[in-house]
């Protein structure tokens, strides 16, 4: 008797790829797994066909259902996973007979509608999720591994950066600093096909940086007590995970409030700080030598000068002059103040006159160093005979002689002008008068004195008195010595040219009229004077007209602007009718 044999047939689908990012097309079928297990993909369709031999080209008959034809031919299998095909009763297969305890034939097979569940392993690197994107901060080796609980994975497939989807067989290396896009799936040995799956992966290689800024005082590297040092760090990558210091190579700390020198000895500090951002890129450590200066300047008082003997009366300028010299540890003396006799405090620049006071004289005092620490005020008290105090300069005042213009502020003055300045003291007298014009080197006055360069001059004044004091004073002059642009202009064009002694001249006919103007670019135009042929010279008011006799005419034209400064030109021409 003829074996019978069990086919089962499914409807495939056709097995092709995509190009591009598009996931490939997979097969759905059977798949029998080394061990003899089939699987078959839920949804195909299931035909039973018998044979009596397990020779693959033995003739078949399709098998039938009386019973449930409406739900066969094709089948499907209702459960996922384990399924059976039975035969009520097992037959020796020698004898032929039935075999006792009953027992049923089974034939197992598995369907499968369950996708693979891919994973993602970034290797041994820190890394950092947001916005969607995974950052890591040093070169990797992304794995993939799937798994599927039924048929077995069949594969895993890739793309990075929109590259064709390709069966994954060795790792995706991360190598260059920039933004990764890297898609994969896997798909099962009876074809279901996983989601694909995407992620963004950047790869940050660079460092963050740390800005270290003192708040309160400072000056160069010295620090007061009242200072605070803030270490803030930027990123242009993933963003800063810390900051990190360490104070006189002491246990590195993570930085969290600005570091207060009040809680710090006075004196030499290091600070060594960096920054680490959220994939572990470290910054360079970054050193900071400071001092911590809390001591103030000391003010120590001393009384100079001279005096001088002018009409029989002695005028005071040492003896009643307070020198203020200052001494300070580290930073150095920023400021001084003083005040007298409880006056208003004022900023002490150089040895002052006191007032003139006979009795007990206040002096109080205060300086600054450059991290703004401050002595207590101090006082001294004395009781001192002073003669005469001249604590002011002499006045000062200048005028000119020659040309001048003024408009509004500001005075011109020609080459010809003369400067001459004036120093007055009623008190000591005058010593002598020093002036400095621009940036040239300072002379004493002795007599009026003028400039020559044209444009704009800044003269500074310093008249001293017979003690020393001094006053200075300052203006301003525009020096112009050009005479204004002269202007000419016919009201018809020349009829022709003639020769007149050698000499090519334009003619015109005996109506012509002559028309004059005149600009000045600095103080403007004052009057216009001219001659024809060396008659009396007329002020220029309007045209001038008049040729009426034929021959050669000479215009001597003058002009002069409110300076005096004069501009001349002469016109040849020919009447011709």
């Amino acid at each position: 008797m003829k074996k019978l044999y069990l086919l089962v047939a499914v409807i495939s689908a056709s097995y092709f790829f995509l190009s591009g990012q598009e996931p490939l097309e997979h097969e759905k079928r059977i798949y029998v797994s080394p061990d003899g297990r089939m699987f078959i993909q839920k949804s195909l369709p299931i035909y039973l066909r018998m044979t009596n031999s397990p020779d693959e080209n033995t003739e078949s008959y399709l098998l039938k259902s009386e019973i449930t034809s409406d739900f066969s031919n094709p089948m499907y299998l209702d459960t996922e996973g384990y399924n059976t095909f039975r035969s009520p009763w097992i037959v020796d297969t020698a004898t032929l007979k039935p075999i006792f305890p009953r027992e049923d034939i089974i034939f197992e097979i598995y369907a499968d509608s369950k996708p693979p569940v891919t994973s993602i392993d970034y290797g041994e690197v820190t890394i950092f999720k947001t916005q969607g994107a995974i950052y890591t901060g040093k070169n990797s080796e992304i794995t993939l591994e799937a798994d599927d609980q039924t048929s077995g994975v069949e594969n895993i497939y890739f793309s990075v950066d929109g590259s064709d989807f390709q069966a994954y067989n060795y790792p995706v290396i991360i190598d260059q600093e920039k933004e990764y896009v890297v898609k994969y799936y896997s798909a099962d040995n009876v074809g279901n096909a996983e989601t694909v799956n995407s992620v963004n992966i950047i790869l940050d290689k660079t460092n963050p940086e740390t800005l270290l800024e003192i708040s309160q005082d400072r000056h160069e590297n010295i620090i007061s007590g009242k200072s605070r040092i803030i270490l803030t760090a930027e990123d242009e990558g993933i963003g800063v995970k810390a900051v990190y210091y360490s104070l006189d190579d002491g246990p590195v700390k993570k930085y969290v409030n600005p570091l207060r020198a009040a809680l710090l000895s006075q004196g030499e500090h290091k600070l060594a700080y960096y920054s680490v951002d959220k994939v572990d890129n470290k910054e360079a450590e970054n050193v900071f030598d400071f001092y911590i200066d809390k001591t103030p300047p000391t003010i120590v008082q001393e009384i100079i000068g001279k005096s001088f003997f002018a009409g029989g009366r002695e005028y005071s300028s040492g003896r009643n002059r307070l020198k203020l010299t200052t001494f300070d540890n580290k930073a150095g003396v920023k400021e001084v103040f003083y005040s007298i006799n409880n006056s208003e405090y004022k900023k002490y620049e150089k040895p002052f006159f006191l007032s003139n006071v006979t009795g007990n004289l206040t002096v109080k005092a205060y300086a600054l160093d450059n991290v703004n620490n401050k002595t207590e005020s101090l006082e001294k008290g004395s009781k001192t005979s002073i003669p005469y105090v001249d604590l002011s300069g002499p006045s000062l005042s200048y005028g000119f002689s020659g040309p001048t213009f003024v408009q509004r502020d500001t005075v011109f003055i020609s080459n010809t002008t003369l400067v001459n300045l004036k120093a007055n003291d009623t008190e000591s007298g005058i010593s002598k008068i020093e002036y400095v014009v621009d940036d040239n080197e300072a002379k004493i006055f002795d007599e009026p004195f003028s400039m020559n360069e044209e444009g704009r001059h800044r003269v500074l004044i310093t008249g001293y008195d017979n003690v020393d004091n001094t006053n200075m004073l300052d203006f301003t002059v525009i020096l112009d010595k050009t005479g204004p642009e002269l202007y000419s202009r016919f009201s018809i064009l020349p009829n022709g040219k003639e020769d007149s002694d050698g000499i090519l001249l334009d003619t015109y006919p005996d109506h012509v009229v002559l028309f004059l103007s005149s600009t000045d670019n600095v103080v403007g135009f004052n009057e216009m004077y001219y001659s024809i042929n060396n008659n009396p010279e007329k002020k220029y008011s309007d045209l001038i007209r008049g040729f009426s006799s034929e021959g050669r005419y000479k215009v001597k034209i003058r002009v002069l602007d409110k300076l005096g400064n004069e501009t001349t030109k002469d016109i040849d021409f020919i009447i011709s009718n």
